[in-house]
């Protein structure tokens, strides 16, 4: 019988094959042994041969490669969890990538607080192979409870918790709702800031527009779930949902041509300076698009608006 790990990596992906390989290849080279862990990818309907290319690779350690249908990120978790056997999860994304130490650090986290969420370092990078040391940056820095780039957790608070909630079938917050759901069994957070991913994120071009609006309304629409699902004011805070940040969202709207046209108009290349500023409140434009569109709805059926 094989030994059962201590630690799962959680991974779902979606048409990202080289940027997952990377991944996959930098957790390969973890600096505990390879019976220590395994990796758990659920390929969430990829049509890039996502799948092909895991079953594909050398792996070290046990690599469980999972298919679906195109579903949202909370099932596909579920179904990740549901095939994890180590005792602790390690929740990861396609696009972030390892340090050798990361599944070591994990695990003497867990050992010092066996009750507690472990959160990493999230350091953001905009090249593939940076060059110098490493640069904390604004976007490095979260106080969410769960954020799922780099965060574990004992599989059986996850279950007793409830697992992630699956009204969440687009972009965002599944992550913060299940958190809130740890919290409340107790679990408190712990930072290691040795456990590091290094998670990249692709400079914006012009090009990327399209892809930034309809992210951004389906993040809308995600948002109103978790309002709904926790209300209050920190989850208003959260989300950006208040008064105060619509009645700017309104104030703004009459400048919508001047960004768009700072856009559409930039050379081709990375975004610098005001048109990555414009194509950023375009995306915030459609996200709030979304909350108003959504909150309209229930009111006009008779509901609750949240």
């Amino acid at each position: 019988m094989p030994n059962t790990p201590k630690i799962s990596v959680q991974i779902c992906s979606y048409n990202r094959r080289e940027l997952l390989r990377r991944s996959l290849e930098a957790l390969f080279r973890q600096d505990i042994p390879p019976s220590d862990y395994e990796i758990v990818l659920v390929d969430d309907g990829s049509t890039d041969g996502t799948a092909e290319m895991a079953r594909s690779l050398a792996a070290p350690c046990r690599l469980k490669v999972l298919t679906k249908p195109n579903g949202g990120l909370a099932r596909a978790r579920n179904l990740g969890i549901k095939n994890a056997e180590g005792e602790i999860i390690l929740f990861m994304d396609d696009d972030t990538f390892a340090d050798p130490a990361l599944l070591r650090e994990h695990l003497a986290t867990h050992a010092e607080c066996p009750k507690c969420v472990v959160i990493g370092w999230v350091n953001h990078i905009s090249e593939l192979d940076p060059k110098g040391p490493r640069k904390v940056k604004l976007a490095d820095l979260s106080n969410s409870f769960f954020w799922t780039s780099n965060v574990s957790v004992r599989k059986k608070y996850i279950y007793e918790a409830g697992l992630f909630d699956e009204e969440f079938t687009e972009y965002g917050w599944e992550d913060l709702e299940l958190g809130y759901r740890l919290k409340k069994l107790g679990l408190e957070r712990r930072i290691n800031p040795r456990a590091i991913v290094s998670h990249y994120k692709r400079p914006r071009t012009k090009h990327d527009l399209p892809g930034a609006i309809r992210q951004a309304a389906a993040s809308g629409r995600s948002a109103l779930i978790y309002i709904r699902k926790r209300p209050g004011l920190r989850s208003r805070l959260a989300t950006g949902i208040t008064w105060p940040r619509m009645a700017i969202d309104r104030l703004l709207r009459p400048l919508e041509p001047v960004f768009r046209r700072s856009v559409e108009t930039a050379a081709d290349g990375p975004l610098t300076g005001f048109a990555l500023f414009s194509l950023r409140m375009l995306a915030s434009f459609s996200f709030f698009d979304s909350v108003r569109r959504g909150v309209e709805q229930p009111e006009r059926r008779g509901g609750d608006a949240p």
